[in-house]
């Protein structure tokens, strides 16, 4: 029997797909394993936490007092509050951690209140749910008051009203539950006491 040989034409051919086929497959492997490491930062902590500058971070998340271990018990994980961390930001701090180029003490980010209110639903709605306190941290005089002038998430939270008002010390978060009564602030009703 007689095999036909294959004319330069027809190898170049075939090779050519063969070079389509071995991108391909390379490209599958770059796409899985980018989705991969988003996933695997999105849900485990340990992965930030390799990089040394993170790990009081990581630690207080998984089991500090502060808020970021509320969040953690709560199952948000670090990028849903951090979700602006782009994979490319991620790879641009590792080149930077690698080279020694980072900031070795993190200024505080500023969060806005959008951010919070994505899962926390509205101002009005935590106000509802603290008005058994006397002096309601949500229903403040201060319309400009924001979430982080009081919840810090990674340090512990800060009892603002306390810097003017003596309310008998403002129950943080973490601490026991005491009723104070009724919230003068809240009641559209209520004759509130005009202030010296």
């Amino acid at each position: 029997m007689k095999t036909e040989r294959k004319t330069p034409k027809q190898k170049r051919h075939l090779g050519g797909w063969f070079v389509a086929f071995i991108a391909l497959i390379i490209v599958n492997i770059g796409i899985f394993g980018f989705l991969a490491i988003d996933n695997h930062s999105r849900t485990s902590p340990e992965f930030c936490a390799s990089c040394h500058n993170m790990e009081s971070h990581v630690t207080s998340y998984l089991s500090g007092n502060a808020m970021d271990n509320i969040h953690h018990q709560a199952n948000v994980g670090c990028k849903d509050c951090h979700s602006d961390y782009t994979i490319v930001e991620e790879a641009q701090s590792l080149v930077k951690y690698v080279t020694g180029d980072y900031e070795k003490v993190f200024k505080r980010r500023k969060v806005e209140d959008g951010m919070c209110l994505q899962c926390h639903i509205s101002l009005d709605y935590h106000a509802d749910r603290t008005d058994f306190l006397n002096k309601n941290p949500h229903q403040s005089h201060w319309p400009e008051l924001r979430c982080t002038s009081c919840h810090i998430s990674h340090d512990e939270q800060v009892d603002y009203c306390s810097r003017c008002h003596e309310n008998g010390g403002q129950r943080m978060t973490g601490d026991e539950i005491i009723p104070r009564g009724h919230n003068p602030w809240a009641d559209a009703e209520a004759v509130v006491p005009e202030s010296n």
